[in-house]
């Protein structure tokens, strides 16, 4: 009986020290600190002031090292004009929880906003309001490190590359008492290197600009993880000497607002606040690829492309190199086409739509050392295969091993690439009317004809609007001209596929515009430009450019809205005619470009069409024509049978300037500005250009 009661006493204790042991930190200090910064950067892509911020932001993280943890808000509660997206390519990083914080600090009065100086931060939202301008950063941090904190955290993060579980694991001990009975407990998830616009970025912050337009985007906030959301969970033991470890586990998506969420570029950032504001002190955990995983596969797309919108057969070839120092003896690559639709959709900033209709696919096996290469060709891809005019192939490696262990890529903006092959199906068609009035699938497909393609690959900011079009339509296409966004004379182009004039000598090309510089009171104006190719795109003859005018009726054409964008009415709209009878009796692309000047507010163009002109313009066996062309004094028209005829001559804004009678063929134009302009005379139209 006595050795048993012994024996349930060492258990007793065993276990005792048991529970001891589980209550003991693993990482996060006992011992008294400072106070660690949390600075929280209410940022955005559209203004200046935010790459400024950054940078004075990272000059402190480098100064003040791990003390000081940087979380960039991507806040939109005042100006979706300044938080984005509002460009084509532009990616959405703002988050729910951020938009609650960003209300709560105090500014979101659009008033204050703008009378306070930008960049904008909170610091440990320790003032009222949290957010302070940035000449007070600097004071504010040092003296807040300078003070014992009375709580420590640590926190520790894990992922599961295959399965994409993570898990993170937070740590905090009390050094003394709280002032309050509870405290909140508060873990984001952040990312690193999100590339994206940033207005500014090169003149203000080039250490992270990639290039005028092309930002890296760092300590980004995609996610809270603590279970109470953006306010925390609640930690009701608060008195000296108390510890917890708390676990949290997710699994992370594989895009947050269609922004890619990148497993290899995470960090973890986790603070205790006294209430939702006066933040204790906190720790951030970069997530580093264990080195025993790490690889670096680079892809390189050797196929030859034509460089002209003919449909041709490709022949896919595609070079993998290994980078990293572990041999590589199994990956998997794909070479997939797909439909592409690049449309920048109003209300949900939907981009770009794929429709996969060809994937190729193969293994390597084999031994690929640091620095060694291996070439893949496929089968050729047939004129047949294409299911439609706008492509994207895709070429990229995936399930990566040595030998049996599998790899994680960590640097994923070179093993996958992406090439653009605009191809228009090429059967040439007699009319075209665009009207973009189909909003709910702006495709090349839906609502628009097959022919038609919206090239980006200059002027990547129009868009599709539904507010204000011609002839009392809705839709149309606006080019954003302001200059910060760096489109001076940069084209954006709708085109069309092959345009049919064998069996008719008279197309005549329409189309509307209206234009304004609102305020900016440009140097120079936007303009219209006609072009034509006859070898499918190879080369392009300029056939018509009209320098705009502005057509903006009143201070009413600007509704309030947060783009403060011109939005014209029907009658506000020039309509432009051009005529097409020089390329009679062959075949052609045609493409319309809106071309920025140096600045201003908005472009718009509508109502686009390519039809035959009435046929009682043509008179038998006569071939109308005026020359010479250009001219400069008097303009010859060839046919006695429009002797006795009115005629009548507009500039390229459809603005009559001249009218009269015909009573000689020869029509005095020496008056005229030097320009392009066009003649109407019974039904006919000519367009000439006086030099």
């Amino acid at each position: 009986m006595k050795n048993l009661l012994i024996f349930y006493s060492i258990l007793l204790c065993f276990l005792f020290a048991i529970s001891l042991y589980s209550q003991t930190p693993k990482w996060v200090s006992t011992e008294v600190q400072k106070r660690n910064v949390v600075f929280e950067h209410f940022t955005g892509t559209n203004y200046k002031g935010f790459p400024m911020g950054d940078k004075e932001a990272n000059a402190l993280a480098k100064e003040f090292s791990n003390k000081f943890i940087i979380i960039n808000n991507y806040y939109d509660g005042v100006s979706g004009t300044f938080t984005g997206p509002i460009r084509v390519f532009e990616l959405d990083l703002k988050t729910d929880e951020g938009q609650i914080v960003g209300d709560e600090i105090g500014y979101q009065k659009y008033n204050y906003w703008r009378t306070t100086n930008y960049p904008l931060a909170s610091i440990n939202r320790s003032t009222n309001p949290w957010a302070m301008t940035s000449d007070k950063w600097r004071h504010t941090a040092i003296s807040i490190m300078k003070q014992n904190s009375i709580v420590n955290v640590y926190v520790k993060p894990e992922i599961n590359y295959q399965t994409r579980e993570l898990t993170v694991e937070v740590e905090y001990y009390y050094t003394d008492d709280s002032p309050e009975t509870e405290n909140s407990l508060i873990v984001m998830l952040l990312q690193n290197e999100i590339e994206d616009f940033m207005y500014g970025g090169l003149e203000k912050n080039p250490e992270y600009a990639i290039n005028d337009t092309l930002y890296r985007h760092m300590h980004v906030l995609r996610k809270v993880i603590s279970k109470g959301g953006i306010w925390g969970d609640l930690i009701t033991n608060t008195k000296k000497g108390s510890y917890e470890c708390r676990k949290y586990t997710i699994v992370l998506p594989d895009s947050i607002r269609n922004v890619p969420l990148d497993l290899t570029n995470l960090e973890i950032a986790a603070f205790i606040s006294e209430n939702t504001g006066n933040i204790y002190t906190g720790h951030k955990a970069v997530i580093e690829v264990p080195e025993d995983i790490r690889t670096d596969l680079a892809v390189e797309d050797l196929t030859e492309y034509n460089n002209i919108f003919k449909i041709e057969p490709i022949y896919p070839k595609i070079k993998i190199t290994n980078n990293s120092d572990l041999p590589v003896t199994k990956f998997d690559i794909s070479y997939i086409i797909s439909n592409t639709h690049n449309f920048l959709n109003p209300n949900n900033y939907e981009i770009k739509i794929y429709d996969t209709f060809i994937t190729k696919r193969d293994t390597y096996s084999g031994t690929l050392n640091k620095g060694e290469t291996a070439i893949i060709e496929f089968p050729a891809i047939s004129r047949s295969d294409y299911k439609g005019s706008s492509t994207c192939i895709t070429a990229s490696v995936s399930n990566i091993y040595s030998n049996d262990i599998s790899l994680v890529d960590i640097n994923s903006k070179d093993n996958i690439i992406e090439t653009d092959k605009r191809s228009l199906i090429d059967t040439a068609y007699k009319e075209l009317e665009i009207t973009f009035e189909n909003s709910d699938t702006l495709s090349n497909t839906g609502g628009l004809p097959v022919h038609t393609i919206f090239d980006y690959s200059l002027n990547p900011y129009f868009l599709i609007d539904n507010r204000s079009g011609a002839n009392n339509t809705k839709n149309a296409v606006v080019f954003l001209l302001w200059q910060g966004y760096k489109v001076m004379f940069k084209p954006g182009y709708i085109m069309f596929g092959e345009i049919d004039c064998k069996d008719k000598t008279n197309k005549i090309l329409s189309y509307y515009y209206a234009y304004s510089d609102y305020k900016e009171k440009t140097s120079s104006q936007p303009k219209v430009v006609i072009e034509i190719s006859k070898d499918f795109g190879e080369t392009w003859q300029k056939i018509s450019e009209n320098f705009c005018q502005e057509t903006v009726g009143d201070s009413s054409s600007f509704a309030s809205n947060t783009l403060s964008l011109y939005l014209p009415s029907s009658d506000e709209y020039k309509h432009v005619q051009i005529d097409l009878s020089d390329y009679a009796n062959e075949n052609f692309l045609l493409r319309i470009g809106g071309v920025p000047g140096s600045s201003g507010n908005a472009l718009w163009l509508d109502e686009i069409s390519i039809k035959n002109a009435p046929e009682e313009s043509i008179v038998e066996n006569t071939k109308l024509s005026i020359y010479p062309n250009p001219a400069s004094n008097i303009l010859h028209i060839n046919n006695d049978n429009l002797l006795g005829e009115e005629y009548k001559i507009y500039d390229m804004s459809g603005k009559l300037i001249i009218n009269g009678i015909n009573n000689t063929n020869e029509i005095n134009i020496e008056n005229l500005s030097i320009g392009t302009y066009s003649i109407k005379i019974k039904d006919s139209i000519f367009s000439f250009i006086k030099e």
